[in-house]
């Protein structure tokens, strides 16, 4: 990927529709709403909090926990990775390599895996956090490790796929995808579907590949370059393809969101909603924070809009996470409010504040409870009132 034009087209980005004054690298789009007078809600409860080391100075490579069982794995940018019990936030254990991180952190119920800023992608015990390889690949990583039938597969920003070995790190096989001239930083993380690992491209197409041998099984075209410059004919997908059932939904920015059967690999419906944030789900409703901070909701099965809320427009808002239970899903935003949405209505029916200043991600945990990840890096576990 060419750094330089990256970098142009992150600023491009944030400063995109705003106005005089310093603008927070959370937001994005248009002037920013007033968040909503709702009153103080018990809808969600703060369970701990836990500073888990360096904080992030953009939102272009996040370093997002990984919940599994009774523990939440997470690394921080300076090289820090800790295990916190996911029921009270205390330690169990925590290693510190000493080097900055670019991606992670990933794994399986043996190993996690982390990747260095310098390209180097490192293996650790689950249980105590002990090194167990480390293997430079030669490129930078940036997307979440993903670890799989004896498979550790990394994405490199040079559009390389690559498969090592989960035991020794041996690199097994290379897949390589030429890389347009401009792009947005970032990649998204693939998604493992039955032994074939999907991978979304900065051209816009979508490729299964089986993790055993690198092998391309198929490829999708999601979303064409349109326009008359390079800005505008980016169709990067860097949302994580989302898998419900047997239903794939795949978004592209300035392109589309599609739903392909997993089946066949056929386009069921297409949505013209640009996206670069995770997508979610509740029930039938199919979750989206386009582009501008609009939280949208979509029928799975035909792709039509369900309800549309603005009320969060240009405040930096997270992709939706559907929370378990009651139809409710939430969001956070540049001011660190976490917002409670209604999912058949899509109102927002309440808000809380996270510590440490913007929630840059939502994520689920064990049980009903979630994750706010904030940008001092603050990781904050709560749990919805019933």
């Amino acid at each position: 990927m060419n750094t330089g034009c990256a970098s142009l087209l992150v600023l491009a980005l944030a400063l995109a529709g705003c106005g005089t004054g310093p603008v927070h690298f959370a937001r994005e789009g248009p002037q920013a709403a007033d968040s909503p007078k709702l009153r103080t809600s018990a809808e969600v409860t703060r369970r701990w909090k836990r500073d888990t080391g360096a904080g992030y100075a953009d939102s272009s490579t996040l370093l997002l926990p990984m919940a599994a069982a009774d523990r939440i794995f997470v690394a921080e940018p300076a090289g820090l990775i800790q295990a916190l019990d996911s029921a009270s936030g205390k330690p169990l254990w925590q290693v510190d390599l000493e080097e900055p991180l670019a991606a992670g952190i990933g794994g399986d119920n043996s190993i996690l895996v982390v990747a260095t800023g310098e390209g180097t992608v490192v293996a650790l015990g689950r249980d105590n956090g002990a090194v167990l390889w480390r293997t430079a690949i030669g490129s930078e990583v940036l997307a979440r490790p993903v670890v799989t039938e004896g498979k550790v597969l990394v994405r490199s920003g040079d559009g390389q796929v690559i498969g090592l070995n989960a035991q020794t790190g041996v690199v097994g096989w290379r897949v390589r995808r030429a890389v347009p001239s401009l792009s947005v930083r970032g990649l998204s993380t693939p998604a493992i579907v039955e032994g074939v690992l999907v991978v979304g491209f900065a051209n816009g197409r979508l490729a299964g590949i089986d993790v055993h041998s690198g092998q391309e099984l198929w490829n999708v075209l999601i979303a064409r370059p349109r326009g008359s410059n390079e800005i505008t004919r980016l169709t990067d997908i860097d949302a994580d393809p989302y898998r419900v059932g047997n239903l794939l939904f795949v978004a592209a920015y300035q392109g589309r969101i599609s739903a392909l059967s997993l089946d066949n690999q056929s386009m069921l419906w297409r949505s013209d909603i640009s996206t670069l944030k995770p997508m979610g789900s509740r029930a039938r409703v199919l979750l989206v924070t386009a582009d501008d901070g609009t939280i949208i909701g979509i029928d799975q099965s035909s792709g039509a809009t369900l309800w549309t809320q603005t009320a969060l427009r240009g405040r930096g808002v997270t992709g939706p996470l559907g929370l378990e239970g009651a139809e409710r899903a939430v969001v956070g935003d540049y001011q660190g409010f976490v917002y409670l949405l209604d999912t058949v209505a899509g109102k927002v029916t309440s808000r809380a504040r996270a510590p440490g200043g913007a929630v840059l991600a939502v994520l689920a945990s064990s049980g009903d409870a979630f994750l706010t990840l904030s940008e001092n890096g603050t990781l904050t576990s709560w749990i919805p009132a019933d």
